[in-house]
């Protein structure tokens, strides 16, 4: 399970900014996030908006990969 954490992370802030939480609320939930959660935050903060929705599609396609993988989508 310790190697599912970084994943589980990661779904939980883009499903957190999907939902509408933004900067310092995205991570809030978390305690010593991975460094790969953190990237993933600062990127969401990216000033550019194309931006931030290229790398919020990238990890959405990655939890829907997850969860068909799982039997869950």
């Amino acid at each position: 399970m310790a190697s599912d954490r970084p994943a589980f992370e990661r779904a939980l802030v883009a499903t957190s900014y999907v939902l509408g939480r933004r900067g310092a609320e995205l991570d809030q939930p978390i305690v010593d996030a991975s460094p790969e959660t953190r990237r993933l935050v600062l990127a969401l903060l990216h000033p550019d908006r194309g931006e931030r929705s290229r790398v919020l599609a990238g990890e959405l396609a990655r939890l829907i990969q997850a969860l068909d993988q799982r039997g869950l989508g």
